[in-house]
């Protein structure tokens, strides 16, 4: 089966309240106009068609050249890693590359009649678990948000954004506990925010409150002080930095993480953030999948991955709950805020073509 066409649909789709807008680490001040926030979820959707008619979906960010879907003119449309071969040769950013793979992967499964967790090894757990992710807020409207996404979708799982002010991130912290209790587990994230030595008193002062679990709180490169943290009594996950499974070896040789938050845009693909999670198999640290704004097919393929991933044993990072609409024809749905794994051909959902109109960028 080869490829015949590659066709690319940048789309916007605007979250409402609680998620949005999505104000994350600031880059300068906590007023500056640039730091607003996210208003919404931006993806490039991608379409693949084949010469036998079948037609596979994928999401990834960025944007594709015509001299980058020129690249893939006539290729085989079953391979996955010659397809990956072909995004490295034609020197194609992991982002778009990521919707190719996506859209491939659908493609296939539509071709064999079985849904992409068949795919990927076969399914080992029905739902994929979700933290919903908030932005920073004020203390109070962090709370009332955490409450609302505990009572409204289920998740037990939540992560703020911290990083720029560690008063204002610690106080963030101890609303959402006092008001949650055992109700739901808080994650911060500061995106590698604090310094060496801020990082390790933060956490201190974390766990003073009962955060115990903390992504990014430095750099990466700062092997020692999230050993130390470690060893204190806070989980260590890490997003930043990680992206192939090529990049995950210093992290895991070190002892520095509790669990690897791979994303497809990084990685480029589902079968690179797989690699991931078998490289960190080997070391006894899960995965969960960090969250890029996703849409639905980008959170299905999450979900695929998590059923056919045993490693993917924790809460996948989501936005999902906070959009308006998505570009599928029937929106995925949180149940105690967990997502069913699709069991259809692919993917295992269906694009409304009408609406990569309707929110094209």
């Amino acid at each position: 089966m080869k490829i015949t066409e590659i066709t690319t649909y940048p789309v916007f789709i605007p979250y409402e309240v609680p998620v949005g807008p999505y104000v994350g680490r600031p880059r300068t001040s906590r007023n500056d106009e640039q730091n607003a926030g996210t208003l919404g979820a931006t993806a490039l959707i991608v379409r693949i068609d084949s010469d036998e008619g079948i037609t596979g979906w994928g999401e990834g960010t960025g944007s594709l050249s015509p001299e980058d879907i020129a690249a893939f003119g006539g290729a085989d449309a079953l391979n996955i890693e010659g397809a990956l071969a072909i995004i490295h040769q034609a020197g194609i950013g992991t982002g778009p590359a990521s919707g190719i793979e996506m859209a491939l992967w659908d493609l296939q499964g539509k071709a064999a009649g079985l849904p992409v967790h068949t795919l990927l090894g076969g399914r080992v757990r029905d739902r994929a678990q979700f933290t919903a992710c908030m932005g920073i807020k004020e203390p109070e409207e962090s709370a009332q948000t955490a409450r609302i996404y505990f009572e409204r979708w289920g998740f037990t799982s939540i992560k703020t954004k911290a990083g720029h002010d560690a008063e204002l991130d610690l106080a963030i912290a101890a609303a959402i506990v006092k008001e949650m209790g055992d109700q739901a587990q808080l994650r911060p994230d500061a995106n590698a925010g604090y310094s060496e030595q801020i990082g390790v008193e933060q956490m201190q002062r974390m766990r003073d409150v009962g955060v115990t679990r903390f992504e990014d709180p430095v750099a990466r490169e700062h092997l020692d002080a999230l050993v130390q943290m470690r060893k204190e009594g806070t989980q260590i996950l890490v997003n930043m930095g990680v992206a192939g499974p090529g990049s995950v070896a210093d992290l895991l040789v070190a002892g520095a993480a509790d669990a690897l938050m791979p994303d497809t845009p990084a990685a480029g693909g589902l079968l690179p953030v797989q690699k991931v999670a078998r490289v960190a198999e080997g070391f006894d640290v899960p995965c969960l999948m960090h969250c890029a704004h996703d849409l639905g097919l980008k959170t299905a393929a999450i979900t695929h991955m998590a059923a056919a991933t045993p490693n993917f044993s924790g809460p996948n990072d989501t936005c999902y709950h906070g959009l308006i609409d998505d570009v599928l024809t029937e929106s995925l749905v949180f149940e105690g805020g967990c997502i069913a794994v699709p069991e259809g051909p692919g993917l295992g959902v269906v694009v409304a073509e009408e609406k990569l109109s309707q929110y094209a960028i």
